[in-house]
């Protein structure tokens, strides 16, 4: 893992798990119990606000993280049985509150013990591999750019030189049409900088309009995207079991499915258009709309993303729509991994496109 993906890695975790986030909630409930050790009542909702928090963490996949990062001896909060407790303590109907009290004063000062001492190994971690940073953001932001990730995540994005060739090439033409259509300034070419586990990103040194727009683009995308997520793991299986064997109704949910897909692209296209830029030759502009709507809509339903990494400080703002693309990008990536493989091999196959097979035997 190079050391800026560890210093990025430990921001994150750290910004999730802080002092201004979920140690912070810990001390709250502690000296909120504390004072109110005889409300029952009390003591159960916040047991399940504790436990809600918890789970929350999971979803920013927490856990994951801090395994990657953490050395040593120090082990992850998240690999300890507080949940596990948490989840014990919310089917207990005590019918005191002291035991209940007991119980949960001894999770959240464990917990608390637990989490600052994670947070104290994040910050020792970061001490130390700062000086060998090798390039800082810093030196290439200007009052005018806006330096990206294009994130690659999925396996057959990257897991062969073809195929991220295949993926790159694409990104390389995409963005240059892209930019055609929303802007008079020429591309400046991208360069990939590092390799991390797991996946692949490449830095784009962008006009700040273009990245600014490119954020919108892949938010409106996300949106959409997560209205059929959400279709697929909750809503089907439930209509499901009411058709009792409806051909009419089972047809109509094939192409709800469809549908929701295809929104993707619509929305995505939709968006596009009211970037662009006036121009003259009409045609022309909705094959280049067409081409860049492809582009964006394949990297979603591939499971990849981008990710705004810097930009001028007097447009700190476009970060809350960074924040807002990442909440929904990760809520995918959670609900993508609920797909059956069926599902899953359907995405890749019939709405996205890939590089053709090579035969090298014939060579």
């Amino acid at each position: 893992m190079t050391v800026r993906k560890i210093i990025e890695l430990i921001d994150f975790i750290k910004d999730k798990i802080g002092k201004e986030s979920f140690s912070s909630k810990l001390q709250d409930y502690l000296v909120t119990i504390q004072n109110n050790n005889n409300n029952l009542v009390l003591l159960k909702e916040l047991t399940d606000k504790l436990f809600a928090e918890f789970k929350n963490l999971e979803k920013e996949e927490i856990p994951e993280l801090l395994e990657k990062v953490l050395v040593n001896k120090e082990k992850p909060f998240t690999d300890d049985t507080f949940l596990k407790q948490l989840t014990t303590l919310k089917g207990q109907n005590f019918p005191d509150p002291g035991s209940q009290y007991n119980t949960l004063n001894s999770i959240i000062t464990q917990l608390q013990a637990r989490v600052n001492s994670n947070i104290a190994e994040l910050d020792k971690i970061s001490i130390t591999v700062r000086p060998f940073l090798s390039k800082d953001y810093s030196d290439l932001q200007t009052e005018t750019n806006a330096i990206f990730a294009i994130i690659f995540n999925n396996e057959q994005s990257y897991n062969s030189l073809k195929l991220l060739s295949f993926e790159l090439k694409n990104w390389d033409r995409g963005l240059f049409i892209y930019q055609q259509i929303i802007s008079e300034e020429t591309p400046k070419p991208f360069e990939i900088i590092e390799i991390d586990q797991g996946s692949i990103e490449v830095v784009l040194n962008l006009i700040f309009e273009v990245g600014e727009k490119l954020l919108d683009l892949f938010k409106t995308g996300f949106e959409v995207y997560a209205a059929y997520l959400a279709y697929k793991t909750v809503i089907q299986e439930t209509l499901s079991k009411s058709f009792r064997g409806n051909e009419k109704l089972i047809k109509g949910e094939e192409e709800m499915e469809q549908l929701l897909l295809e929104n993707v692209r619509i929305a995505v296209r939709e968006e596009l258009k009211k970037q662009t830029k006036k121009v003259k030759k009409q045609e022309a502009l909705e094959k280049k709309i067409d081409e860049v709507t492809k582009l964006v809509t394949e990297h979603i339903i591939k499971g990849n993303s981008v990710k705004l990494l810097s930009a001028p400080e007097e447009k700190e703002e476009i970060f809350e729509k960074e924040e807002e693309k990442e909440i929904l990008y990760v809520k995918a990536k959670v609900d993508y991994k609920k797909l059956d493989e069926a599902t899953k091999h359907l995405l890749i196959n019939e709405f996205t496109t890939q590089p053709q097979i090579e035969n090298y035997e014939k060579e």
